[in-house]
C-alpha cells in the first residue's frame, strides 16, 4: 500500500539531483568562459605596459651623424638579416642536378689506378727500349713497327683508321729522360689531383690531356708546320694536364724546376705555356713536341675551370 508513494518519491529525487549535476556543470563552463575573456581583454594591455618598460629601459639615443631611431634601427637591422637569409636559402636550396651515383671505378683504391698509370707507362716505355735493342742488334723492326702503329699519333696512323691511337699513346714515352721527368712530376701530384677529382674524373683529366696534346701537335705541324711525319706521344700533355690542373687547384705551392730552383705554382704555369708557346712558333728544329705540351696545359686548365671554379 505505502510501495507506490514511496517510489514517485525516489524517482523526484533523482530528477532534482540529476538537475542539480547539469547545473552545476553549465556554471562551471560559464566560469571557465569568463575567465578566458578577461585574459584576453588584458592582453592588450599587458603588450602596452610591456613595450612601455622596454622604451624606458633603452638608452637615450644621442644626436650624430650615424644615429637612428630605434624603430628604424631595428627595421634595419631585419631587413638586412632577413635579405641575407633569403640569400642564402635562395643559394642552397636552389635546385640543382641529383648527384652523381658512385660508378664501380670511384669504388677501387686510388692507389690501384695509380700504381697501374705508372706501371703501363714504365711497360710501354720498356716496350720502346726493347724495339730499339732488337733493331740494333739483329735488323728484325716488328716490334718497331708494331709500336709506331699502335702507340703514336701521326697523319698516317689517323688517316689509316688507328684511331686508337688517341688513347694508346696517353702511356708511351720514348726518351728515357723524358720519361723520368714525367714520371717524377706524376708521382708527386696525381695523388693530390686524385683526391680533388675522384677516380673517374681523374682518368677523364688524364685521357683529355693527353688526347688535347695529340690533336694539337698533328694540327699543329700539319697544316703550320707542314710537316706530315712527325709523331707525337700523348703522355706528355696527359701527364702536364696533371700538373696545370694541381698548379691551379694549389696556387701557393712551390715547385722544383729541373728539382733545384723554387717557383710558386701560379708562376711556374703561366710560365711554362708561354715558353712553349714560344718554342712552337719560332724552334722549327726542336725534337720536343712543344704544341703538343700547349694542348696539354690548356686542357689541364680548362678542366679545373670546369669542373671546380664554374661550379661555384
Amino acid at each position: 500500500m505505502y510501495t507506490l508513494p514511496n517510489l514517485l518519491m525516489s524517482k523526484r529525487c533523482l530528477h532534482v539531483f540529476h538537475r542539480s549535476i547539469i547545473q552545476s556543470k553549465c556554471n562551471s563552463r560559464l566560469a571557465h568562459c569568463n575567465t578566458l575573456y578577461q585574459l584576453n581583454s588584458l592582453q592588450p594591455r599587458l603588450f602596452s605596459s610591456l613595450l612601455v618598460r622596454i622604451a624606458k629601459s633603452q638608452p637615450p639615443v644621442t644626436a650624430g651623424v650615424n644615429s637612428l631611431p630605434a624603430f628604424l634601427q631595428f627595421a634595419r637591422t631585419q631587413l638586412r638579416n632577413a635579405t641575407h637569409r633569403d640569400l642564402l636559402r635562395f643559394r642552397y636550396s636552389s635546385p640543382r642536378r641529383p648527384p652523381r651515383r658512385p660508378n664501380w671505378l670511384d669504388s677501387i683504391n686510388g692507389n690501384v689506378i695509380f700504381v697501374a698509370i705508372i706501371a703501363i707507362n714504365a711497360g710501354v716505355f720498356l716496350l720502346w727500349q726493347g724495339a730499339k735493342s732488337t733493331y740494333q742488334t739483329t735488323r728484325d723492326a716488328t716490334l718497331w713497327i708494331f709500336l709506331r702503329n699502335n702507340f703514336l699519333v701521326n697523319w698516317d696512323n689517323i688517316t689509316s683508321g688507328r684511331v686508337w691511337t688517341l688513347i694508346t699513346s696517353c702511356f708511351s714515352h720514348e726518351g728515357i729522360e723524358h720519361a723520368l721527368f714525367n714520371g717524377l712530376s706524376f708521382y708527386f701530384m696525381a695523388p693530390g689531383v686524385m683526391q680533388v677529382l675522384g677516380n673517374s674524373r681523374f682518368l677523364g683529366l688524364y685521357f683529355l690531356g693527353g688526347i688535347a696534346s695529340s690533336l694539337t701537335s698533328l694540327t699543329w705541324n700539319r697544316f703550320y708546320k707542314h710537316e706530315s711525319n712527325f709523331s707525337s706521344h700523348g703522355a706528355s700533355g696527359a701527364i702536364l694536364a696533371t700538373i696545370a690542373f694541381y698548379a691551379c687547384a694549389f696556387p701557393r705551392t712551390t715547385f722544383l724546376i729541373f728539382f733545384v730552383v723554387p717557383c710558386p705554382a701560379w708562376a711556374f704555369l703561366p710560365g711554362i705555356l708561354a715558353f712553349d708557346v714560344y718554342r712552337s712558333v719560332t724552334d722549327a728544329r726542336t725534337t720536343t713536341d712543344t704544341a703538343g705540351h700547349v694542348g696539354g696545359i690548356l686542357s689541364g686548365i680548362g678542366f679545373f675551370l670546369r669542373k671546380v671554379a664554374f661550379r661555384h
